[in-house]
């Protein structure tokens, strides 16, 4: 049965997000023969939709800062750029997530990580077949060859006792130089090559990147799991009646109005994404640990950029018409290509700088210079000098990453609807910004530092894996704490992404999610499993035939044409105290009444549901938000025949858990609003 686009039998679980977390999750339990939708707020990127040049990444940009109270750009472009305060961070929205533009990185996660006292003990068991399975799903390689930027770092880094040298690096990225082995999952026979072009951070326009697209996805797609894109998730909501087994007891929002029901839920948005839901899920009722949006980390990333240096660091980017006069081994290479782990306690890698991205960016608007001087006016000939393609000018991106105090905190603003952040504490800052002066001097130039204390494209944390909800969201196995007890949890309601890790990995931190997710996945395909044996679920057979689908799915924009939606404002008195009721009505969709062959008379289209929330601070002191509403604008009395009654039932959920249900009904005269015609005889 359908309601307007939206399936009302549900699904057996409903995975919100596709980067290293969600599309683990939907390939595991697809193959399980579980019946799974994955929803992404993003869009399907193709390799030649990404930005290639400097007007196609700034439209592919949103901006959000919480001082403009607005945001800036399409809510799904492909960055999400934050800032706040002296914090900047960058995130990734689109089918594949933050593995469409990051560098593909896979560093095993370090053992001072996993020795963290707040480092989940119950990962280990397991921890190693778990990393196996996801660096074979991703089908990482090492660097066939090194490229002119790598030589160039290690003759002058790789010399110094501070920095030891990543001996294998490998990344998520098709070479193809040697014969590789085969995988034992299918992957795209469109899967292309590296060219080298060093464009990875913008997207691979030569779709060589493994990004989760071509893997898990692809995959999870071919076990019959079905995504839907350009479909953002705002809460959850335990279903009011789940007596009958044919009742899923999740509700997944899409918005006020329309929602998916299904019995598991596994929320893979992002640190951000994962935050923001649940926080808005909170204020609808539900119990979460007080520890939401706390023991947050930035994974002590920084960023710089070195420009002007003679060195040939051959940092920049290729476009298509360079290729032919540029041999394989004398081009940039993969955006990173060599990484070196300082004793202090942090990791320096350089990288190459998309020919898409503006590099004023990175030299004076948003940093400062050093050594101080005529640093802007050097930046700006510098720039010159690249734009009429003069050798000697040689720049590269320098990212960071170390140990921060994870105490960082994401918070949201209950007037706004929009969370916050503040970064945590970086001890190793000095030392960071010491080692890059130190580089600069060897390699000549200027150094250009974010004026941010925290520059960050490596979010963690925010729902910490933990032993119980006094110190954590979730336990080990991603499961979110109820606060009945100490571990008690919600059943069916998982968070399994970065949100979980509860410390900085000191390196970059993709391998660990998709490990993370890996563990998380076995105990929740059991859980579903042990469901439907125990007849309390359905859990469909697996069927090699049926194969899933990937298509767009914005459910404001796919409507009927004759479904109508609009705004109501209604001010009463509940018992002589004030109330407010913000509604917003989708009309001629199914309704319970619609089921009554009693009520079958009446027009449909004059029945519908509502959304919105009521103020009514005599009872709660937060807004009630409506949960589960319908409205009848044309009931009729047989008693009063020329009077109609305009009916509202409305279930409303408040921050504290208590539920109410409002109904209110409203009479008019028909005869007085529409008289009859005078007809003369």
């Amino acid at each position: 049965m359908e309601k307007d686009g939206i399936n009302e039998e549900g699904y057996d679980a409903i995975v919100v997000g596709s980067g290293y977390g969600g599309s683990v999750a939907a390939y595991r339990l697809s193959m399980a023969g579980i019946k799974v939708s994955l929803l992404e707020k993003g869009r399907q990127w193709e390799p030649q939709d990404f930005p290639t040049h400097t007007f196609g990444f700034l439209s592919s940009v949103r901006f959000e800062n919480k001082s403009f109270g607005f945001g800036l750009g399409p809510n799904d472009a492909l960055f999400q750029i934050h800032k706040e305060n002296d914090s900047f961070a960058a995130t990734a929205c689109g089918l594949g997530g933050g593995s469409l533009v990051n560098a593909g990185v896979m560093l095993p996660t370090p053992v001072r990580a996993r020795r963290n006292p707040k480092w989940p003990k119950e990962w280990e068991s397991d921890w190693k077949a778990c990393e196996a399975l996801a660096s074979s799903m991703l089908n990482i390689q090492s660097v066939p060859l090194k490229f002119s930027n790598a030589k160039i770092m290690e003759k002058l880094v790789g010399g110094d006792d501070e920095f030891k040298q990543t001996s294998s690096l490998k990344l998520s990225i098709n070479f193809d130089i040697e014969e590789q082995a085969a995988p034992y999952y299918k992957k795209p026979k469109e899967l292309g090559s590296c060219m080298a072009c060093g464009n990875c951070l913008a997207g691979c326009p030569y779709n060589a990147k493994n990004s989760t697209d071509k893997n898990y996805l692809f995959s999870a797609v071919q076990a019959g799991c079905s995504i839907k894109t350009n479909c953002q998730v705002r809460y959850v909501v335990k279903n009011t009646n789940i007596q009958s087994k044919s009742v899923r007891r999740w509700r997944v929002f899409l918005n006020e109005t329309d929602y998916l029901t299904c019995n598991f839920v596994i929320l893979s948005a992002g640190v951000f994404g994962t935050a923001d839901i649940l926080f808005r899920s909170q204020t609808r009722g539900l119990k979460l640990s007080g520890r939401l949006g706390e023991g947050f980390s930035c994974n002590g990333n920084n960023v710089a950029y070195l420009a002007g240096c003679t060195k040939p660091l051959n940092a920049y980017g290729l476009a298509k018409n360079q290729f032919s006069n540029t041999p394989f081994q004398q081009r940039p290479g993969p955006a990173i290509s060599s990484s070196y782990t300082s004793s202090l306690g942090f990791t320096i890698q350089s990288a190459m700088l998309p020919t898409a991205y503006p590099y004023l960016i990175f030299k004076g608007i948003s940093t400062y210079g050093w050594p101080t001087g005529f640093w802007f006016l050097h930046g700006l000939i510098d720039k010159l000098k690249h734009s009429f393609g003069i050798k000697s000018s040689q720049a590269m991106v320098l990212n960071v990453m170390g140990y921060d105090e994870s105490d960082g905190k994401i918070t949201f603003d209950k007037n706004t609807d929009k969370i916050s952040f503040s970064p945590p504490h970086d001890t190793l800052l000095p030392r960071k910004i010491n080692a890059l002066q130190n580089l600069t001097k060897k390699l000549g130039g200027i150094l250009f530092m974010s004026r941010y204390r925290s520059t960050s494209v490596h979010l963690l944390g925010g729902c910490n894996a933990s032993s119980d909800h006094f110190v954590g969201v979730c336990n080990s196995n991603g499961q979110v704490f109820d606060t009945k007890s100490r571990s008690s949890v919600h059943s069916g309601l998982y968070v399994c992404d970065a949100s979980l890790i509860p410390c900085s990995t000191g390196v970059n931190p993709c391998l660990t999610i998709a490990t993370t997710s890996e563990h998380v996945s076995r105990a929740l395909v059991e859980d579903v499993i042990s469901a439907g044996k125990n007849g309390k679920y359905s859990v469909d057979e697996k069927d090699d035939k049926n194969r899933g689908s990937i298509q767009s799915w914005k459910v404001d924009g796919r409507s009927r044409c004759d479904v109508v939606r609009f705004k109501e404002v209604m001010r009463g008195h509940i018992g002589g105290m004030p109330c407010v009721a913000h509604l917003n009505l989708k009309m001629n969709v199914k309704t319970s009444k619609d089921f009554d062959r009693k009520s079958s008379i009446f027009d449909p289209f004059l029945r519908g549901i509502v959304g919105g929330y009521v103020e009514f601070n005599a009872l709660e002191k937060d807004r009630l938000h409506i949960i589960d509403g319908e409205v009848d604008l044309c009931e009729v009395d047989i008693k009063t025949p020329y009077a109609q009654i305009m009916h509202y039932s409305l279930l409303l959920a408040a921050s504290s858990g208590s539920r109410y249900i409002l109904e209110g009904k409203k009479k008019q005269r028909m005869d007085l609003i529409f008289p009859q015609p005078l007809i003369k005889s």
